[in-house]
């Protein structure tokens, strides 16, 4: 008995201690944040945990750079997921320079926002996280939270131009914009989200600026007539399935910065006849390249130390592959 005794009494101790390590929820004036009391940071919150996130409204949000609770100071670094989501009596939200990232559908739904400056200290923007904002500002056809393009208002469009300025070509910005054959990216851009192009059927070629670093999940994914891509040398990582189902390209040159080649990331690339892998790549994931069904030959250099399942899988006309000693 004085066993199990030690042992609850030690399971409780650790329990509360592990508890202290989880975000605790407060209000804070108007806002709620998820405090976290080991690394003195705050995550702007909803009211509620699940929809309707929140029962009251709410129409401005001047985000702080930090909050006091209970004496201790914490540094508000992000924006958390949903934190504002239908939030449709929301006009204005400012955003401190403290803020990293914002979550995916954090403003989702707020239809009567018509304003939001985005610090360039935010250097991850989740999944729709402007979507459903249809009071913000439109240029040339392009609706913008800032410097995040959110969403091409007219689909049906052969060409847009994206203004200067511009940081992020948001997740599904141009998804299904079918009769899209051309875009000029600025150099401003840094960063092209997931599914930013998929279904764009018409899109024959693209250009990626030098400004450009990643390349999201699945971000031309069924381009069917893009014919070519130029990869910059700035792109670090190719995202998974980034070309999925790209049939009409038949030559990609990756370059020297790209360290991984994400899952699927020209998987039925049918037409795709060769591929140059440079050496600074040091992965290449599950089904890569699989059904790329014209491809001849393949180099894989030395600097290569994972290759993902079925990687070359049905790339039936496959001769030769060369991997270097």
């Amino acid at each position: 008995m004085r066993m199990k005794t030690k042992l609850f009494t030690l399971f409780f101790v650790l329990a509360a201690s592990v508890g202290t390590m989880f975000a605790e929820k407060v209000q804070i004036g108007d806002l709620y944040y998820n405090l976290n009391a080991t690394g003195k940071t705050a995550v702007v919150t909803s009211q509620n945990g699940s929809y309707p996130y929140w029962s009251t409204t709410i129409t401005t949000a001047d985000i702080p750079a930090s909050v006091t609770y209970n004496e201790v100071v914490y540094s508000v670094t992000s924006i958390g997921d949903y934190a504002f989501n239908r939030c449709t009596d929301l006009t204005s939200v400012t955003i401190p320079n403290s803020v990293t990232s914002i979550g995916s559908w954090a403003f989702g739904g707020c239809s009567g926002l018509t304003s939001v400056t985005i610090p360039n200290s935010v250097t991850s923007i989740g999944d729709r996280a402007f979507e459903g904002c249809s009071s913000l500002p439109v240029t040339d056809n392009l609706r913008y939270a800032d410097t995040y393009l959110v969403e091409a208002v007219d689909k049906t469009l052969s060409s847009y131009t994206i203004k200067k300025g511009t940081k992020w070509i948001g997740h599904y910005a141009f998804e299904k914009c079918s009769r899209l054959t051309s875009v000029m990216i600025p150099n401003s851009v840094t960063s092209i989200g997931s599914r930013a192009f998929s279904g764009c059927s018409g899109l024959t070629s693209v250009t990626i600026p030098n400004s450009i670093t990643s390349i999201g999940w699945y971000a031309f994914e069924y381009c069917r007539s893009l014919t070519s891509v130029t990869i910059p040398n700035s792109v670090t990582s190719i995202g998974r399935g980034a070309f999925y189902g790209c049939r009409s390209l038949t030559s990609v040159t990756i370059p020297n910065s790209v360290t991984s080649i994400g899952d699927y990331a020209f998987s039925r690339c049918s037409g795709l006849t060769s591929v140059t892998i440079p050496n600074s790549v040091t992965s290449i994931g599950d089904w890569a390249f699989a059904n790329c069904r014209s491809l001849t030959s393949v180099t894989i250099p030395n600097s290569v130390t994972n290759i993902g399942k079925n990687a070359f899988y049905k790339c039936s006309r496959l001769t030769s592959v060369t991997i270097p000693q």
